[in-house]
């Protein structure tokens, strides 16, 4: 997009005259001045509105956030950046991409086909999509849950309209269920290591969840920065017990952990009922609330769990059992070493309690392991810089394995649009409807 500038403003002003006769014309020539001196006072005013403006909860008084990316990722500058090329992501985001590399070495000798997309049998929450010319189009939905299918379509639209270069056309599905159990080229939240077909993008969360009233992964972050920053949770004042509240959902992963912690002294264990008022009101605690424990808990659920990332905005130990399911952010996780960045125990929680009093006993090495949870995930990895720099590399990454799409159908002997612009799907919510 060519740059604004004030000659554009006058030419504008110019072709808005004209058409009234020399005389408005004339003003508009005598008054060149008054208008440039206009457009520099609104740029100033913009400018220092932006410099004197409150610094949130998290932020580094005095790095000037428009500084453009240097090679070098600073959080405070670059967290909110969705105008990094490609280069800019990888030096930005080392390893952030391996399972779109994955994915594509899968269907390098064998690329993935439109016949393939034709097979899928939708199933609820399924999305069929196109990209053409920069612009995101619905082709076919199957029932949906929650926001879930919106909120990923928000995510991809938005990593379209910010990139700083052209993305290519593409035609692909996905589903937004926890699990995929067709074994077909998918975009889904997660896999199992087996699951060599499916292509893992970020989940709903990213953008928002209303319906658990989590809201957003910035809102999330912020609130957890400022649990422990504003309300003075620093490491010292965290309690030293492991937290964890969830619904069981009858899972025996989940019973288990309510078995072993019944009780005890180091845990604060509890499992919720979303529809017991009494629940809610008692034992329901908040995601920044989790930010006021040392050490906190992450189970699976019928897949993968969408906590995770909520509790990597805290800087507490994630404590996790063996996972079966990967997410597209879990190369990033660390069990060992001098980057560990959270703990791993045995599937079945047997080695729980050793654990917890090990950190207990080990305080400055448990910090270190908060710290680094905190600078690798809240502070670089799930900002939505990375978010978006991951969307646009799972694109193009498609791209290459992938077909071109066809923009038109034939019906009837006549040509018509495949898709819906996301913009009336977004309004409506569905792909068909009689005017009014």
């Amino acid at each position: 997009m060519p740059k604004w500038t004030a000659v554009d403003e006058m030419s504008n002003y110019y072709n808005a005259y004209r058409p009234h006769g020399d005389k408005a014309l004339s003003l508009l020539v005598r008054r060149p001045a008054l208008i440039v001196t206009a457009v520099v006072g609104t740029i100033l005013l913009l400018f220092w509105r932006q410099s004197s403006a409150h610094v949130p909860v998290g932020a580094v008084a005095g790095v000037d956030r428009r500084v453009e990316f240097d090679g070098h990722w600073n959080f405070v500058r670059d967290r909110n950046n969705l105008l990094l090329n490609d280069a800019q992501c990888e030096a930005a985001f080392p390893k952030l991409f391996d399972e779109v590399g994955r994915a594509v070495s899968t269907r390098r000798l064998n690329h993935i086909t439109s016949d393939e997309l034709d097979a899928i049998d939708p199933k609820n929450g399924y999305v069929r999509a196109m990209i053409y010319d920069q612009e995101l189009y619905i082709i076919q939905k199957q029932g949906g849950i929650y926001s879930r299918e919106l909120a990923t379509l928000h995510a991809i639209q938005r990593a379209i309209f910010s990139s700083p270069m052209p993305l290519p056309n593409i035609e692909f599905a996905f589903n937004t269920d926890d699990i995929i159990f067709e074994a077909v080229p998918l975009w889904g939240y997660a896999r199992k290591a087996e699951h060599k077909h499916i292509w893992l993008m970020p989940d709903f969360g990213y953008w928002s969840w209303p319906e658990t009233k989590v809201g957003t992964m910035r809102e999330v972050q912020m609130k957890a920065a400022a649990e422990e920053n504003v309300h003075r949770y620093s490491w010292r004042n965290k309690v030293e017990k492991i937290l964890w509240r969830g619904a069981t959902m009858g899972l025996p992963l989940r019973d288990r952990l309510i078995e072993i912690t019944k009780g005890q002294p180091w845990a604060d264990v509890v499992a919720l009922d979303w529809h017991n008022k009494e629940s809610m009101q008692n034992d329901l605690k908040s995601m920044p609330e989790h930010c006021d424990y040392k050490y906190l808990a992450h189970t699976e659920g019928n897949s993968y769990s969408g906590r995770l990332k909520y509790l990597q905005a805290c800087r507490s130990v994630i404590v996790a059992h063996k996972m079966d399911w990967l997410q597209h952010h879990h190369p990033l996780m660390s069990s060992a070493g001098p980057n560990q960045n959270f703990v791993e125990i045995e599937r079945d929680f047997s080695n729980l309690e050793q654990t917890i009093t090990y950190l207990q006993k080990n305080d400055a090495q448990a910090e270190q392991i908060a710290t680094n949870n905190v600078e690798t995930f809240r502070e670089r990895y799930l900002t939505p810089a990375a978010e978006t720099c991951y969307w646009r590399r799972l694109i193009y990454g498609w791209a290459q394995v992938s077909f071109e799409p066809e923009f038109y159908k034939a019906v009837n002997g006549t040509k018509e649009w495949r898709g819906l612009p996301f913009e009336s799907f977004a309004l409506e919510r569905r792909l068909e409807w009689d005017p009014y």
